[in-house]
This record gives structure tokens, sequence and C-alpha cells, in this order.
């Protein structure tokens, strides 16, 4: 920046802390003087840099709320409501301006999700800066880190209140084998699934126990007399 006059919007974002983004809309919002080139390209004089720093002037980032839960039981029972007033809560203490809430009923496989789509457009549209939502498995069952890597291409951030904890292999391995068990005894069975579920879980933990207890996480062989 040093003996330099005119800053392009991606030095004055880097200067201030801000996204280009943000740079763009404080201009046409007023709150931020711009000069153009000959070739009509937006410039921000040093000034303003000054200016701004002085001021403390600190963005605002437009949020997205996102609340699903699976079954209209769940819905009535109020776990979407506190689902999102917990994200409410986050988004204050964050600093978030909140420009949408958007909640559904419905299976995380399901891809007509009206709700699901809103977020897809207000993403594509670059009308927020965050998405911001409980779990991974709020948004999809499968592709999180696809779609994490999707929404930075639009500069949108995909936050996570509870980010999934480290797993051993061994836990791992488990979790995804029960939601892909979920996944097709949901299609299958419909609301049985839930105790399909519970049977294979409880298998799968006996497995884990036989290989703790045989000490050496391979399978155990009797050896002949």
């Amino acid at each position: 920046m040093k003996n330099k006059r005119l800053l392009h919007p991606k030095e004055a974002a880097h200067e201030l802390g801000i996204s280009t983004k943000t740079i763009h809309r404080w201009d046409e919002a007023g709150k931020l003087r711009t000069v153009r080139t000959v070739g009509n390209q937006r410039r921000i004089p040093i000034e303003e840099i000054v200016r701004l720093r002085k001021q403390g002037e600190q963005p605002t980032e437009r949020c997205v709320l996102y609340a699903r839960v699976s079954s209209m039981r769940q819905e009535q029972d109020g776990h979407l409501a506190r689902q999102t007033a917990r994200l409410r809560e986050a988004a204050t203490s964050r600093g978030y301006e909140v420009v949408q809430v958007i909640t559904e009923q419905a299976s995380s496989l399901n891809e007509k999700r009206k709700g699901m789509k809103r977020v897809l457009n207000l993403v594509g549209e670059q009308a927020v800066d965050v998405v911001l939502i409980e779990y991974p498995d709020r948004l999809v069952r499968f592709g999180f880190g696809y779609l994490e890597q999707a929404f930075g291409w639009r500069d949108v951030r995909l936050e996570v209140l509870d980010p999934p904890k480290h797993q051993e292999p061994t836990e791992e391995l488990i979790q995804d084998m029960l939601t892909i068990v979920t996944v097709f005894a949901g299609r299958l069975y419909g609301p049985r699934a839930q105790g399909v579920r519970k049977r294979v879980e409880t298998v799968l933990k006996e497995c884990e126990q036989t290989e703790e207890t045989n000490g050496t996480g391979q399978p155990h062989h009797e050896t002949a007399p």
C-alpha cells in the first residue's frame, strides 16, 4: 500500500479485513467513496481506508439461518423451534444480520426440499455472506464438504454450531454404516426404519466390544488343541 493512492477493491478489502462484496455494498450504500478509472473500474482512495480505520467501521455480515427436522412429531415436540432459537442466539452473538430464517420439516434425502432450494438461491445470488446451521446433517446427509467448497466459490461461509467430533477409525466406520442403513431403511420401511437402525447399531456395538476384548482389533481365531 506504500506510495499507492488508489487501491483495487481486493486490496482495500484486505486492508480493512472485509470481503470485496462488502466493499461493493458500501460503495452502493454511500458508506465508501470510490473513483472510476478510464476503463470504468472501481478504485478506492487511500484516504478512505484511513478514514474507515479511524472510525472503526465494522462490516455487518448477512446471514441466513437454516433449521430442519425430519418428522412432524419432531416439529410438534418443539425440536424445530429450539433449533431456530439456538441459531438466532448464535447469529446475534456473532454480530450477524439475519436476513432470512428458513425452517422446514423434510428428510435430508429429499432433493426437492423448498427450504434447501431457497438457501441455494441465496448463495447463488450472493445475497448472504454466511449460512448458519446447527449440525452438518441438518443441511445434507452426504457430501457436506463438497457443499462447503461450492459455497466458498460464491464467497459464502457455511458455519456449523456443533462441528462433528473427532472419531476413531472404528467409530467413524460405524457411523458411516449406520447412516447408510438409515438412508436405505427409510426408503424401504418408512416409519419402521428407526427400529432397523437400532438393531444394526446393537450388532455393530457388539462387534466393536468383541474386538476390544480380543485386544488386537483383529479377528479372533481359536487355535486347535
